[in-house]
């Protein structure tokens, strides 16, 4: 009973996520020119209007009813779901990767953490999590595009005609969500440490590999699993930054166009904002939260971990 009311909470709260992003894709964006004083100078103006905001949401629902799509796009005879098609798979090959690297790799780096804990490996634990969480993920980035670029220039990582293309983007993307793991990894094994449980273990002899990831580690996965979520919304922000400084086309990337800037020779334009390709990268990104909470559950059910 507890675990279908859980669902249904779950499934309101992205229902109404769902419905406030169409209402702010939606809200009315039009500018008015107007001149100054009857003089050939002119300004922009806008002046919010209920009637045009209620026609807006009126007409894009019956144009969904209707031609059974998202919408059209700024390319001719090109629907939103083409669109989705084409960018939403290339990403898909960053954030699977990319997550299951942070979960993983992101529990070993906290047990490190943890176990090196008052070492003198200490700087290579907590200091390193510390430090990569620290930095701006677009200085990382800036970083090892530089590197690539002047130590390995055969090698085309910023190239999306390779089969090993996505493999620079999925390091980029889990680094952050991989060293927040490690972070409540570390602190949930640290709150265990004292246990009586893990003083008999100790007693017993075990060593203190094994108490770590016979005894404590278990009891201390719940934390890590409750967060699963909270990993998928760090690598959507970390996506979209990382997709448009490499010029991955993916979905973020898409998703930056969609809404009316375009990066050209001259600099950064605005363009048409594309309200049905937000909407639907918007629930794209929302099936990929609930999924990763979907994982967790699953994973704590199958561990027992209540």
């Amino acid at each position: 009973m507890e675990i279908t009311r859980a669902f249904l909470k779950q499934v309101l709260l992205y229902f109404l996520i769902i419905c406030a992003l169409v209402l702010i894709v939606l809200f009315p964006r039009n500018l008015t020119v107007a001149t100054v004083g009857g003089t050939a100078e002119m300004m922009l103006e806008y002046q919010f209007s209920w009637s045009e905001y209620k026609n807006n949401l009126t007409q894009y629902f019956e144009t969904v009813w209707s031609d059974k799509s998202l919408g059209d796009t700024r390319h001719e005879r090109v629907t939103v779901e083409d669109e989705l098609l084409r960018y939403v798979p290339a990403s898909l090959k960053i954030i699977f990767p990319a997550f299951f690297l942070s979960v993983f790799l992101g529990i070993f780096k906290g047990i490190f953490d943890y176990r090196r804990k008052g070492t003198k490996l200490s700087v290579f634990g907590n200091g390193l999590t510390w430090m990569l969480q620290s930095i701006p993920d677009f200085f990382i980035a800036v970083c090892m595009i530089w590197g690539v670029t002047m130590f390995v220039p055969d090698l085309k990582l910023l190239s999306q005609n390779t089969s090993y293309s996505f493999l620079l983007p999925t390091i980029l993307v889990a680094i952050y969500p991989m060293m927040y793991i490690a972070r409540i990894t570390s602190t949930s094994l640290l709150n265990e440490d004292g246990q009586y449980y893990i003083q008999v273990a100790r007693s017993k002899g075990f060593t203190q590999k094994k108490v770590v990831y016979r005894h404590i580690l278990p009891n201390a996965l719940k934390p890590v699993l409750a967060h699963m979520t909270s990993i998928m919304v760090h690598l959507m922000t970390s996506l979209l930054i990382v997709e448009y400084l490499l010029g991955y086309e993916g979905m973020s990337y898409r998703l930056f166009t969609a809404l009316g800037y375009t990066n050209t020779s001259e600099g950064l334009s605005i363009g048409l904002f594309e309200h049905g390709v937000i909407i639907g990268i918007g629930l794209i990104i929302m099936l990929l939260v609930m999924l990763a909470q979907l994982t967790g559950f699953i994973i704590k059910r199958s561990m027992r971990i209540v």
